[in-house]
């Protein structure tokens, strides 16, 4: 919350993101003049770039990494199990 300073916000609704539904944004006091047309693009500009929450990009990288290493540690279990009955 902002108290005793005024601010022009933009409220985006149309985000384009799975993640986000809405973002509001404060316009520099420099820019409050500008036309909301523009500032609305400017807007869609930045929010365009917003990737996916940091949360998010971790369970993917773990995911990633188990399915990758699972199939050589059942391997490496598989062999040592062999080997041991065999010997």
């Amino acid at each position: 919350m902002i108290k005793g300073i005024n601010h022009k916000i933009i409220e985006i609704t149309d985000t384009d993101s799975v993640y986000y539904e809405r973002a509001y944004l404060l316009v520099s006091p420099v820019y409050e003049q500008a036309e909301e047309a523009v500032l609305r693009n400017e807007a869609k500009k930045l929010l365009a770039n917003v990737g996916t929450p940091s949360s998010m990009k971790g369970r993917r990288t773990f995911l990633f990494w188990f399915l990758r290493i699972a199939p050589s540690v059942l391997c490496g279990v598989g062999a040592g199990t062999v080997l041991g009955l065999l010997l």
